[in-house]
């Protein structure tokens, strides 16, 4: 029986929050979030919302537009400090003096716009709950349109480092797939099926290449018995997007990634999720906010400066990179040896082990069905005093229960888990 086995050393590490919760002026909830400069951000959301601070979130201006209906806003996208559009139900909006005013834009549609980005000055590209993707390069006076995917566009993002030739510079992301392009004008989109987010339930939401281009993420939900928070990553050597192991014990949504760096990215989701990776998308720990609200969308001007907006009019801010890291504490190390529930459980095709060992020793994490027969051994090894995980890819396993078994020197314990295909 063929296994893939990861193994993470779990060192304990105090992430104290230093977000702080801003006034916005507004209990409507909150979608997506621009930062034009340090102290000039945009954030977006429904009933027609628009929020704009010039003091980095110190004071909040509603500019919410009076306009005939209410429409609930769904994205925004800035190429520069200045230039920017956003985009809701079948409603279209571009401004040139940093949010302060906009200009009704000519629909191509009576589709509901879902996503956007401006890539320069009247180069915009939107994208719809219809699969349509529709473009203008003179700031929507006129447009092209084609159907690149039978499922909603969630996000259009573009790439972000170097442009080489065959090398697509325009991104769309669906609940099932992801769509390429190289510059514009070219041949149609291409569309790659992202499998991991086949079961029911499952989905990406968000998606951003890093700033240099180097790694993209995917963020969403795999909710095959859960709903479990699910980060897809893809550097310049893959040929294709992989799910990255995010041990998380909170069920939810991830709604909102932002990348700043090659080595910094942030996630956020559901009731007040937050994840930090400073490896470029390896490890990922979670990070507390001041808030159990859901986080729709986070935006990170440099690997410092960053906010995340949400429900009920929730505005974060951090100039701190949403942690400090207190080394100073983190040399406790359990007193017992322990054997935690797998999780999740049950699960389908993949579940995490984690154990904790007081003293360095050889460990023995193995797998029996209830004959008592061996199934897999996945850690037969020296370890390090500390918390350990170990993730088993049952692929070839049938449904059932199963015994997991932890065996050292000084203990052998047994947990149950049960595999449901």
């Amino acid at each position: 029986m063929k296994s893939l086995l990861r193994i993470f050393l779990c060192i304990p590490v105090l992430l104290q929050a230093q977000w702080i919760q801003q006034d916005g002026n507004t209990t409507e909830n909150l979608v997506g979030i621009a930062i034009l400069d340090s102290h000039h951000i945009v954030a977006i959301g429904d009933r027609n919302a628009i929020l704009r601070t010039t003091d980095a979130g110190t004071v909040w201006v509603n500019q919410t537009m009076h306009i005939s209906a209410s429409y609930d806003w769904n994205d925004l996208s800035f190429s520069d400090s200045v230039n920017g559009v956003l985009v809701g139900d079948r409603m279209i909006m571009t401004t040139t003096d940093g949010g302060i005013s906009w200009t009704v834009r000519n629909n191509p549609s009576l589709q509901q716009y879902l996503s956007v980005i401006q890539t320069g000055p009247g180069t915009l590209i939107i994208g719809t709950d219809s699969g349509y993707v529709h473009a203008s390069l003179d700031t929507g006076n006129t447009w092209t349109s084609e159907k690149i995917s039978e499922w909603p566009i969630q996000t259009l993002f573009p790439w972000r480092g170097t442009i080489a030739p065959g090398l697509p510079v325009y991104y769309a992301l669906t609940p099932y797939s992801v769509c390429a392009k190289s510059i514009l004008p070219s041949p149609s989109w291409k569309e790659t099926m992202l499998p991991m987010f086949a079961a029911l339930g499952s989905g990406g939401v968000d998606a951003e290449f890093c700033n240099g281009g180097e790694t993209g993420f995917i963020v969403g939900v795999f909710g095959d018995l859960r709903a479990q928070p699910a980060i897809l990553r893809k550097t310049v050597s893959d040929t294709a997007w992989m799910n990255v192991q995010l041990i998380s014990l909170q069920d939810g949504v991830l709604c909102g990634i932002s990348a700043p760096s090659t080595a910094v990215a942030y996630a956020c989701g559901s009731a007040g999720m937050m994840f930090k990776s400073t490896t470029g998308g390896d490890s990922w720990s979670a990070v507390s906010v001041p808030t159990k609200r859901g986080l729709r969308a986070v935006h990170f001007y440099d690997e410092q400066h960053g906010f995340a907006v949400g429900d009920s009019g929730t505005i974060l801010y951090t100039s701190q990179g949403g942690t400090v890291d207190v080394k100073d504490k983190q040399t406790i190390l359990p007193d017992a040896y322990e054997l935690l529930q797998n999780f999740p459980n049950p699960f389908n095709s993949s579940t995490t082990i984690r154990f904790k060992i007081p003293v360095r020793t050889f460990v023995t994490v193995s797998i029996f069905d209830l004959l008592g027969r061996k199934s897999e051994t996945l850690a037969h090894a020296t370890m390090e005093a500390g918390e350990h995980s170990i993730q088993w890819q049952a692929r070839d396993a049938s449904s059932g229960m199963y015994v997991y078994r932890l065996t050292t020197e000084k203990a052998c314990i047994n947990k149950a888990m049960v595999l449901l295909r």
